[in-house]
């Protein structure tokens, strides 16, 4: 059942789909497993309560998924968005709440304890509030399912494992629209030099060359590429200033002279802890 079930997931991409598709085939497995112990009745109390405390409870349990998986779906805002990631948020916490509000039977289920088992998972049981004084939800299935193929236990064991898988499932889904989100906003780039250096980073990037221009298919021109690096980065420019203006208000920059200082000191590194190597004279290999 699990492969096929894989394979489904593989082939439907999309939660709400493998989930609807996958009940269908879920719904198969019950039935041939009610048909089975019809026609081979259990032999043994042991056998009956291992039927309904690890069999049934397996199937079962991945029904409930199914279903919860894509109720989620239909209730769920747009993928990816703020909405979505607070709804996700909600939607682990009910859960988490579920296992709170059942915590005797939740440390039954994870301790694999068996002290109540005859009560738990035996068919036919007089009164189905049994050990119902227990702080535990009390489901309709409990009573008005099939007497001959439910204990009523063997569902709230299925419910338990069905939030674990919903829960890593809800985890998940979070933390994929955490990494898609379209929310983040982008961080700008501050630049702190003056006017003048401004300008020097322009004529900079422009000697050392973009791809040209997409609308024009020429290389930027100096004006071009200011209004870029003005648009990109967070600056203290005038509002509304351009290029040409800027050259007339501006003074002089030191920007060169600190860069070549800048190489001047790491060059000195380089040679005091003997990393650095001198390029081949290309005019001697002409």
């Amino acid at each position: 059942m699990d492969e096929e079930l894989l394979n489904i997931r593989l082939d439907y991409p999309k939660s709400d789909e493998w989930a609807k598709i996958s009940i269908e085939i879920i719904d198969v497995y019950l039935e041939e497993l009610k048909a089975y112990i019809s026609d081979h009745p259990f032999k043994k109390r042991s056998e009956e309560i291992y039927f309904f405390k690890y069999v049934k409870p397996v199937v079962m349990g991945r029904m409930i998924f199914m279903c919860e998986v894509y109720n989620t779906e239909v209730f769920r805002p747009a993928h990816h968005t703020a909405e979505d990631k607070e709804y996700l948020i909600d939607e682990v916490d009910e859960i988490e709440d579920y296992f709170r509000r059942n915590e005797h039977l939740f440390d039954y289920y994870k301790e694999d304890l068996d002290s109540l088992d005859t009560k738990y998972f035996v068919r036919n049981v007089d009164d189905r509030f049994t050990k119902r004084d227990m702080a535990i939800d009390i489901d309709p299935v409990f009573f008005y399912s099939d007497r001959s193929f439910s204990t009523g236990f063997d569902y709230a064991f299925a419910k338990i494992r069905a939030m674990e898988l919903l829960k890593d499932h809800l985890e998940n889904e979070f933390e994929a629209s955490l990494l898609a989100g379209d929310e983040v906003p982008k961080t700008k780039l501050t630049f702190t030099g003056s006017n003048a250096d401004f300008i020097e980073v322009v004529k900079m990037v422009k000697q050392i060359g973009m791809p040209p221009n997409p609308e024009t298919g020429k290389a930027y021109t100096e004006e071009e590429l200011f209004e870029k690096l003005k648009g990109g980065l967070e600056t203290n420019l005038p509002d509304g200033i351009d290029f040409n203006t800027l050259k007339l208000i501006s003074g002089n920059s030191d920007l060169p002279e600190k860069m070549l200082d800048a190489l001047d000191k790491l060059h000195d590194k380089w040679d005091d802890e003997d990393r650095d190597i001198d390029y081949d004279d290309p005019d001697k290999n002409s």
